[in-house]
């Protein structure tokens, strides 16, 4: 099957056959992400596609025609519900939490029955999530993600950011770009740990996202990166979906 995660400016698409799950392709969709469905490979005649999208319902028509008219299938969406195969949502409306955080925390509950976890995605926003050891969500919050955060500080002074993927260190800032990367850094750090206290010392501790790399050089020992973890949840829900 194709697996899609629309994010709010990038599409991960991934075939998954059996147990392997394999990404065939990453773009930028610059906001169009109809038109970067477009551009993705060919696929199987038979192959179902399954997407998770952030960019809310008024989308749904435009992607599905997008999805019909280059592979002629309609597509299947990932929904955040009550109850998913013993995961339990926190929110009291459940449709409300964010498909993306719902599919990361199906993928850990799924690979990991029985374990409490903390949950992070570390992308335009800095989400994190944590559930028991019986599947109940707990709650999480989120945050403004790294480069979102940095561009907000600089954006509301006169100062112009030069480069934007300059090195984080743990270090003090010697110029105005400098404290405001490593303050952003540290915000993300301070929020991730605050999660992983709050999940508890024997919380399994996953990470995902575009700067989940970036933020494992200020975290400890005994994180999970999986970059395509929205993807792995997917792929969980098409299984037990049929």
């Amino acid at each position: 099957m194709l697996l899609l995660d629309i994010g709010n400016s990038r599409i991960k698409a991934a075939i998954a056959r059996g147990d392997a799950l394999e990404p065939i392709a990453t773009v930028s969709h610059a906001g169009d992400a109809v038109a970067a469905i477009a551009t993705l490979p060919d696929l199987d005649a038979r192959a179902p596609v399954w997407i998770s999208q952030v960019l809310g319902p008024a989308a749904e028509a435009r992607l599905t025609e997008a999805v019909q008219a280059r592979w002629s299938r309609a597509p299947r969406y990932a929904r955040s519900v009550a109850e998913l195969g013993g995961l339990r949502n926190a929110y009291r409306e459940p449709e409300r939490l964010g498909v993306d955080r719902w599919l990361v925390l199906f993928a850990a509950w799924s690979e990991a029955p029985n374990r409490a976890a903390v949950i992070v995605d570390a992308g335009t926003a800095l989400t994190a999530d944590v559930i028991d050891a019986s599947g109940r969500h707990q709650g999480g919050f989120i945050a403004a993600g790294l480069l979102t955060a940095q561009r907000a500080v600089l954006g509301a002074t006169r100062f112009a950011t030069r480069d934007e993927h300059a090195r984080y260190d743990a270090g003090l800032g010697l110029d105005t770009e400098a404290c405001v990367r490593q303050g952003a850094m540290l915000g993300c750090l301070g929020a991730i740990d605050r999660a992983a206290a709050i999940a508890g010392a024997e919380a399994q501790r996953w990470i995902t996202g575009g700067d989940a790399e970036t933020l494992l050089t200020g975290l400890g020992a005994g994180w999970r990166h999986r970059p395509l973890l929205v993807l792995e949840g997917l792929r969980a829900l098409a299984r037990i979906s049929g």
